[in-house]
This record gives structure tokens, C-alpha cells and sequence, in this order.
């Protein structure tokens, strides 16, 4: 085998491969023979079919199969000879192809760039504490009041009207079937909450105690799950019962009984305590932030379209967003574009932050323990206990180690950054 590389671009490489006719007629060969020993055609003892009549029968199937193999063996063995990792599959074009002149073809790939990241020592960035304020302790405060109102029956009235809470059961039903998932025997919503997608609650308005009826509501065409993406879901409904929510007072008990308190006040300083601490975690976050966006500022690179477009459809997949289609309006076709374009890029921004990050840890010496490798394994492992068995088969690859070994590797390299940097404080006023 020969094989060539030519330099498209910093990230882009082409590489030639030629194979000898010898290595293609012997691996023809050893097809037919294979299927020699398989081959049931009449009139021929199993085993004796001669080589012309399998030729006949099975020539493109056996060409392609055995051309499909040399491409896929020879095109590891010229990556692994010219030291090049492909970030994607490669574009393959066959340039000849004929047993008695050998196999000539091309593999456009893109490889990570080599790249030598500079000035990211000593970088300078603000860090402000957003001051917690009185409305946001109360805040939260009165959402805890809400988590545990209770519901107490209406005996003024037996027709449901906004606000009041309300004990259904329901059953999903789409295209004649019951929907799974989306049933309950003994369910609670606030009308007028918009606990479920309009106008299911509306429809309830004016339905009495004891009474049943039909909800029909439609799906948009960009909905995650799609099983019911542009579908209609009919939803049988009965009122089980109607009431009132009452909150519990705003005293020492609330603090006592579900805040964990002696007092109010001391709930309000609990509260004052969490939330200043969440503040803080933020401005760590904007601080590691920063400094990125600072070290793409400085290092401007090539990044590579397929781990682009890689880091883009997974952030689509997370968000339930559709990478294409066209959308119910005009409307929101415009704003499902707007958020694609801005996705893609940030998707753009995040690999190239992740390179930099890479190669920081290499220069810097920052090496990755197979301990470490094994404990983020099994965080994510934890996280996902109905995944365990799945997951613990993906991460038991040598790929899917080797991507972890790079993920720990950029973590690593951004507490350096962070480390070396130089950060000023800005006070923030209330």
C-alpha cells in the first residue's frame, strides 16, 4: 500500500491510497472462496460451484463488499502511519477500481489543529457579586409557602372558576390510542397556572364537580417528543373535586415546620445565606467565562466544521429543538431560526474554547490520572441510575475514555486559567 498526504488547510487533509492489484485480486479471492463454501445454487453440489458461475450471480455484491473492506482497512492503516485522528468520517472518492489495475481512491478528513496557545497566563477579568436583595429573600420565602398550600374544599360553589384548584383525572388519548404517560387517577393543578398547554385549563372553566368532558389540545409541529409533534391529543377529563388554596402563615411555625428554623427571622437569614452563596457561584461562573471569551479573543484558530456541527446537534437534542423542518407560522419559523443561528454559534464558540483548553493542559503538564477518568465515569453513571447498565457499556470503550481523559484534561486547564489569572473585584450597589 501507498498512501499520500496533501494539506488543504491547517485542518483539511487529503490523503491518496493506492493499493497494488495483488492485494485486491487476493482479497477477492478469498471471497469466492468463502462463498464457494456457502453458495446453493441448482444444479451444483454444495461446495463445487464453479468460480465463473458465482461471477455471474454474485460479481457487483462481492466486489463491493471486498472494495468496501479495503477502503476501511487501508484508510486506519494510513491514518495511523502519517499519526493523523480524524475528527469525522471521511470523504471518500474512488478514483480507480479494477482488479488488474489495483485500487486508487482519496479520504478528505479534518484533523484537530496543531496549535500553540499563547499570552493566556496573568489574564485579566472583573469579578462582581450581585448584593441580595429584600424582595429576593421574600421571594423566596412565599414560594415556600407555596409548596405547601393545601387544598380545602368549596362549599359556596360546585363549577370550577380561575384560580381554584382542582382534583382530575385524565387520560391522554392521540390518534385512537391512549397516550403513554399522560394519565393520572388523582392529579391537582391551579386553573390558571398553565400547568398544561392551552387551552386545557380554560376549557375546565365552568365544568362542575363530578362532571366529565373531552379537551382537545393541539401540538406544535417543533415539540420534543414526536410521537405527539403536530398531533392532536383528545383528553378525557373528570372533575373529582373543586377547592381553595390556603397558604399557611407567615410565622415562626412556617419557619419551624418547613424551614428547618426556630424563627422567621432566622429562616430569612438562612435564606439570605443561600442565596449569596448561589451569587457567588455565579460570578466564579462569569469569571471562568470571561477568561474564555478572552482566550478566543487572543488565539483565533481554524475549528473544525464537523465537531461543529457535532457540539450543535447535541445542544439542539438537549433543548428538544428540530435541526430543520419548517414550523407552524411564519413566526415561529423566524424565532426557531434565531435560536439555531445563535446555538450554532455558540456551538462554533464552544469548540474552539475547548481546543485552546486541550492544549493549554498539554503545555502546561496537566496530566489526567485513569483514577480520575474512572470517578467522572461513574458521577455520570450515578446521575443516571436507570442508565447504569447503558452506560457503563459506553464508557467502557477506549473512545469514550479517551473523550472523558480530554473533558477532565480542559477542566483542568480552565482551574489554571482561573489560577494564574488576574481578577479584580467590582463592587455592585443595590
Amino acid at each position: 500500500m501507498e498512501s499520500t498526504v496533501e494539506s488543504l488547510s491547517p485542518i483539511k487533509k487529503k490523503i491518496g491510497v493506492a493499493l497494488p492489484p495483488e492485494e485486491v485480486r487476493a482479497q477477492l479471492d478469498e471471497a469466492y472462496r468463502g462463498l464457494q463454501r456457502r453458495a446453493r445454487i441448482k444444479g451444483f453440489r454444495p461446495g463445487k460451484v464453479p468460480r465463473p458461475i458465482l461471477e455471474r450471480y454474485y460479481g457487483e455484491q462481492v466486489q463491493s463488499e471486498v472494495i468496501g473492506k479495503l477502503i476501511q482497512d487501508s484508510y486506519a492503516r494510513a491514518l495511523e502511519e502519517h499519526h493523523l485522528h480524524a475528527v469525522a468520517r471521511p470523504e471518500i472518492v474512488a478514483e480507480e477500481v479494477r482488479p488488474d489495475a489495483g485500487l486508487r481512491y482519496s479520504a478528505t478528513i479534518e484533523i484537530k489543529p496543531e496549535v500553540e496557545v499563547r499570552d493566556y497566563s496573568g489574564l485579566e477579568v472583573e469579578r462582581s457579586v450581585t448584593p441580595v436583595e429584600d424582595a429576593e429573600v421574600e421571594a423566596q420565602i412565599e414560594r415556600l409557602r407555596q409548596s405547601f398550600a393545601q387544598m380545602v374544599r368549596r362549599e359556596d360553589r360546585d363549577t370550577i372558576e380561575n384560580g381554584d384548584l382542582v382534583e382530575i383525572a385524565y387520560t391522554g388519548v392521540v390518534e385512537g390510542r391512549v397516550l403513554k404517560g399522560a394519565s393520572a387517577e388523582n392529579r391537582v393543578i391551579e386553573i390558571g397556572s398553565q400547568t398544561f398547554p392551552p387551552p386545557f385549563e380554560e376549557h375546565l372553566i365552568g365544568v362542575r364537580r363530578g362532571e366529565s368532558v373531552h379537551i382537545d389540545v393541539a401540538y406544535p409541529e417543533h415539540h420534543r417528543s414526536s410521537e405527539i409533534a403536530g398531533k392532536t391529543i383528545t383528553f378525557r377529563v373528570e372533575v373529582k373535586e373543586i377547592g381553595e388554596k390556603v397558604l399557611p402563615a407567615l410565622d415562626d411555625d412556617l419557619a419551624k415546620d418547613h424551614g428547618e428554623c426556630a424563627s422567621l427571622g432566622e429562616l430569612r437569614d438562612k435564606i439570605r445565606a443561600s442565596l449569596a452563596s448561589r451569587a457567588e457561584r455565579e460570578a466564579d461562573e462569569q469569571v471562568r467565562a470571561n477568561l474564555v471569551k478572552r482566550l478566543i479573543e487572543i488565539n483565533p484558530i481554524d475549528v473544525p466544521d464537523a465537531l461543529v456541527a457535532h457540539r450543535f446537534a447535541s445542544m439542539l437534542r438537549e433543548l428538544g429543538i428540530p435541526a430543520d423542518g419548517a414550523a407552524g407560522t411564519p413566526e415561529l419559523q423566524a424565532e426557531l431560526d434565531r435560536i439555531r443561528g445563535e446555538l450554532r454559534a455558540r456551538a462554533h464558540e464552544s469548540v474552539h474554547a475547548a481546543l485552546l483548553l486541550e492544549r493549554i493542559a498539554t503545555q502546561e503538564h496537566l496530566e489526567v490520572a485513569d483514577t480520575e477518568i474512572d470517578e467522572r465515569i461513574a458521577q455520570i453513571v450515578r446521575a443516571a441510575p436507570r442508565e447504569r447498565e447503558r452506560l457503563a457499556d459506553l464508557y467502557g470503550s477506549a473512545e469514550a475514555r479517551r473523550e472523558v481523559r480530554e473533558h477532565v484534561a480542559e477542566q483542568k486547564a480552565l482551574e489554571w486559567l482561573v489560577e494564574h489569572a488576574r481578577i479584580a473585584a467590582r463592587a455592585e450597589h443595590s
